[in-house]
């Protein structure tokens, strides 16, 4: 089913070293909750979800942002750097720095879309959640980098590396003169899998030394046992970019971290059988809780 375009307010917003991201707000109730979403790899705000989600806020009076990654929304950003899934500064300066000068009301809460929800991850464990956060979603998210690059390589999988090594490709000839790496670009155009995409690029331009150090250091699967306030896990388990076995049975600390796995539901799809997602009302449902 269509998912109508919300009424959003673009904001745009400098970061501490210099750099810029756009921020896409839906207005709602000054006392009803903020819902804070950080997209997935090469989405935006006019993503399905990121318009289901932000609908569903405007149904129920909240306030919503779809917060972007460097280089997403249609802004591109001003330095060499793009985003990787450990990278959560940007959501820290936004959640700890900025919105306490904006004299929000109600709760505050944070979910995460695949990539997105990676961030999130790394923000809960390593930022300052319980100060400002009252609760978090983490939905179709790749815990474990290195599982999810293998898994991805077989079958129709490998159609969704073309989707993306075509988007990534746009933004580096653009970033061509800043990121002085005419190799780099060539080896991303020969990208077959996540391994080539990482190696090509993700790895060299943030100071990793390859895919699999990348891998190692940056899987949210590290930084589970250190979530500090209540957090939903929601995936399927017939999700093409996260194998089963690695998603999360609920490993945060004091159970905080809880898992909704379905049987059927793909990669942020979440459809019933007659077409409509239950993604929207399941997250809320979830977040309501704690009102």
């Amino acid at each position: 089913m269509p998912a109508p375009m919300p009424d959003y307010r673009r904001e745009i917003i400098d970061l501490p070293d210099g750099d810029i991201i756009a921020a896409d707000w839906v207005a709602g109730e000054p006392e009803k909750p903020l819902f804070v979403l950080v997209h997935g790899m090469e989405g935006d705000s006019e993503s399905r979800y990121a318009r289901l989600l932000m609908n569903q806020c405007s149904s129920m009076g909240w306030s919503g942002v779809v917060l972007h990654m460097r280089s997403c929304g249609g802004l591109m950003n001003k330095l060499r750097n793009f985003y990787h899934a450990g990278f959560y500064q940007d959501i820290q300066y936004f959640l700890d720095d900025l919105l306490p000068t904006r004299k929000i009301v109600g709760n505050i809460y944070l979910a995460g879309v695949s990539l997105g929800g990676s961030q999130v991850a790394h923000y809960l464990a390593k930022g300052n959640p319980k100060g400002h956060i009252t609760a978090a979603a983490m939905i179709s998210t790749p815990v474990d980098l290195k599982a999810s690059a293998d898994f991805m390589k077989t079958g129709m999988n490998r159609l969704y590396i073309i989707k993306f090594r075509r988007s990534l490709l746009k933004k580096y000839h653009v970033k061509a003169a800043l990121i002085q790496n005419d190799e780099m670009v060539e080896q991303l155009s020969r990208s077959r899998n996540f391994w080539d995409l990482d190696n090509a690029a993700t790895a060299p331009l943030h100071g990793f030394r390859d895919a699999e150090h990348y891998y190692e250091a940056m899987s949210a699967v590290n930084v589970l046992k250190d979530i500090s306030i209540p957090t939903l896990y929601l995936a399927s388990r017939d999700d093409p970019f996260v194998p089963e076995w690695s998603m999360p049975k609920g490993e945060g600390k004091a159970g905080l971290l809880e898992s909704h796995l379905t049987d059927f539901g793909g990669h942020v799809g979440f459809v019933d059988n007659y077409g409509k997602s239950w993604l929207a009302p399941t997250v809320l449902k979830y977040f309501m809780s704690f009102e």
